[in-house]
């Protein structure tokens, strides 16, 4: 193909922000990758802009999933498709979980039953396991479970969407139904939940609020993506206590950490910042002072309970 893709042709192309936005990785990463390993090798629109290939994209989404893993750059990037593939399947294997059999079982469910049962199946589970027990033993372990399915090539990406969906559908109506079972009003502190611009994942957003509606808090939820500039905004308008954020294991740990420590010093002092999800649980280390982390219910009750008792 031509060095300068034609404009008929960008459907099937991607720039440098939607591959950042569709597999984590950042911009600079990937500047840097073509330079020390020459790859990737985009192409360049009449602007000289970088455009990325569908084969450049599936090799980049199986590079992040084996970073998430633990691999090192330098060792999977300069890998061809079917290299990073083999290795993929052999290191999911090795990260399964003790209850992968079970797991496996939900993945058979997806790919052969119908939305409705799937539903359902979810359903009874939620009222087996309650809700807190249900997020932590099944939900979470079983999405971690379907993203590498997806990755390894064993879900098509409907499939993968319609475990989200209905899994999302599931949740929202556990809440409304918790909600609804306490009529007396929320209680203090009032947390906003949302994620960072670059954030695509909601299911973990939405078990965030899934345990701060436990906690009996009023809820402030914006939905993914939200810009600095309108999380601030929104902070000031609704009054919060507490900004929430869910950051999945896809985030890129040093633009992440950068743009925690900028949100932070510009939140006003009295209003708490906390993280969640797969990130707050590996990148630890890089988390900026006054930034607290809570990746389970048992953490995220302890937080209220200590807010509570500092603000009477």
């Amino acid at each position: 193909m031509n060095q300068t893709a034609a404009r008929s042709q960008a459907h099937t192309l991607w720039d440098i922000a939607e591959i950042e936005r569709d597999t984590g990785l950042g911009k600079d990463t990937l500047r840097v990758w073509e330079r020390r390993y020459g790859f990737p090798t985009p192409l360049r629109d009449t602007r000289g802009d970088r455009l990325y290939d569908p084969p450049q994209l599936e090799r980049l989404l199986r590079i992040k999933r084996l970073l998430d893993l633990g691999h090192r750059a330098g060792k999977v990037v300069p890998l061809a498709l079917p290299a990073l593939e083999h290795l993929l399947q052999t290191s999911c294997q090795a990260a399964d979980p003790p209850d992968a059999a079970a797991l496996d079982d939900w993945l058979e469910r997806l790919k052969h039953g119908k939305p409705a049962e799937l539903r359902v199946a979810l359903q009874q589970e939620l009222r087996q396991l309650g809700l807190s027990r249900a997020i932590e033993q099944l939900l979470a372990p079983l999405g971690q479970r379907i993203g590498q399915a997806w990755l390894a090539g064993q879900l098509s990406i409907h499939q993968e969407h319609l475990f989200t969906e209905t899994l999302q559908s599931v949740l929202h109506e556990a809440i409304t139904r918790l909600d609804d079972s306490h009529p007396e009003p929320s209680q203090p502190p009032r947390v906003l939940l949302t994620t960072l611009p670059q954030e695509q994942h909601q299911l973990g957003l939405l078990m965030a609020e899934c345990y701060f509606a436990l906690g009996r808090c009023e809820r402030i939820a914006l939905g993914p993506r939200l810009p600095a500039s309108e999380i601030l905004a929104a902070v000031g308008h609704f009054r919060i206590d507490i900004v929430a954020l869910s950051i999945s294991l896809h985030a890129s740990t040093r633009e992440i950490a950068e743009q925690l420590a900028l949100l932070r010093e510009q939140l006003p002092p009295e209003v708490e910042l906390w993280i969640g999800g797969g990130w707050a649980g590996i990148g630890r280390r890089h988390r900026p002072g006054g930034v607290q982390c809570v990746v389970n219910d048992e953490q995220v009750s302890a937080g209220l309970a200590r807010w509570r008792a500092a603000h009477g």
